[in-house]
């Protein structure tokens, strides 16, 4: 049966049977097991087993014991990590996301109780047999999202449940079953209890999502958005979503830039704010807008020089999902590759050579304005990147501010 196992599960199983082999029992769990089902590419590998933690840390040379409280730590073996949890159940939620207490339980099937959706409840074995008591290889088959046992209790204990629910439905394209839909739209208001840091991942997940243009309607009347940063004050930025064409995202940087110039009134400080993101994001997301908007303005060759190869990617998804600058969407990849120059590097002249030009003029801001000019100049095509041309020119154009 070991043939049917992908590459990922292969090097795993030398610690299955290192535990296996000291008589506990040791089985492969969560998304990857759902993922190996569905035919998708498998991630990272967890594993569930009956060896206590302490157990565990004696058997292998390289462990990190970061979640020890709740059972689990990390093996590293032959250079990858794994997740090593012991069977456990879980007790109250006090703090909507850590059980106060856990308890530690002696078969598979008890743990996998524990487990937020069916499809993720399911267990294999090293010779991939499935262990699934509350169906969820038939919740995977039917496309369905469905939670272990009730969905009211589930969303109580961690309410970024609901949201993980929701990001399924983006990156897998299955359906949250009515029950477990009535529940979210029942307990969206827990949502608020949830740290914004935490929701942002689940978010940014759903945005990159493959379903991600179906899920928005399920987003909207699942009621989450009256509980999510800036969309709880601004009701209608939601629902314009569904009239964009979405793709897949590459992250919050493109989606907070899509929502800022869909919206004509928030800007990407408001967002950045509310949802505590990076400096590093916020700047990425800024510049895309500012991209946009110079468009209107600039020749398209310097907003392209501007945002660069990298950001070019990211841009020309944004002009597709906003599909009001269609005519310059398959224009942007040529326009880059006509460049003259990458960066101001490029330009055949220095700071120095313009000084040098200048003998009677003392260092100064003059220089980079200078250089700016050129820069600009060469980028759009009307100065070619030849340093007596570029002499001459800069010679022309002092004359004319002095004059």
């Amino acid at each position: 049966m070991n043939k049917q196992l992908e590459k990922p599960f292969l090097e795993a199983l030398p610690v299955l049977f290192i535990l296996m082999k000291q008589g506990y029992e040791a089985y492969f769990v969560g998304g990857s097991v759902r993922d190996h089902i569905m035919g998708r590419e498998i991630g990272d590998i967890d594993i569930a087993t009956s060896a206590r933690p302490e157990q565990v840390q004696a058997l292998f040379e390289k462990v990190i014991p970061i979640g020890i409280d709740h059972g689990t730590v990390v093996v590293n073996y032959e250079g990858t990590s794994y997740e090593v949890t012991t069977y456990r159940v879980d007790g109250e939620y006090n703090d909507f996301r850590h059980p106060d207490e856990v308890k530690y339980v002696a078969t598979i099937e008890e743990d996998l109780s524990r487990r937020d959706f069916t499809m993720n409840a399911i267990a294999m074995s090293y010779k991939g047999e499935l262990v699934d008591p509350y169906g969820g290889k038939e919740s995977i088959i039917n496309r369905s999202i469905e939670t272990v046992r009730d969905a009211a209790e589930r969303f109580q204990e961690d309410p970024l449940r609901m949201m993980r629910a929701l990001r399924f439905t983006s990156q897998l394209g299955f359906t949250i079953s009515s029950s477990t839909f009535q529940a979210v739209q029942d307990y969206a208001y827990l949502l608020d209890k949830i740290a914004v840091e935490r929701i942002a991942i689940e978010f940014e997940k759903f945005l990159m999502g493959d379903w991600v243009q179906s899920s928005f309607e399920h987003l909207i009347t699942s009621n989450l958005p009256q509980f999510m940063p800036v969309f709880s004050t601004h009701h209608d930025l939601m629902a314009k979503s569904t009239e964009l064409s979405w793709e897949p995202l590459n992250g919050l940087e493109e989606a907070f830039a899509i929502f800022v110039l869909s919206s004509h009134e928030l800007s990407v400080t408001s967002f950045s704010e509310q949802w505590k993101c990076s400096k590093k994001l916020k700047k990425e997301s800024e510049v895309l807008v500012k991209a946009y908007n110079l468009l209107r303005t600039e020749p398209l060759k310097w907003v392209v020089y501007q945002l660069g190869e990298e950001r070019l990617i990211s841009f020309k998804r944004i002009l597709s999902i906003l599909g009001d600058q269609e005519d310059q969407v398959e224009t942007l990849r040529q326009t880059l590759l006509g460049l003259p120059i990458y960066s101001k590097s490029g330009l055949s002249i220095s700071g120095n050579d313009i000084k040098n030009w200048f003998p009677d003029q003392k260092p100064g801001p003059w220089i980079k304005e200078h250089m700016d000019k050129v820069e600009r100049a060469v980028v759009i095509g009307h100065l070619k990147n030849e340093k007596e041309a570029i002499e001459m020119w800069v010679k022309q154009w002092n004359q004319q501010e002095g004059s």
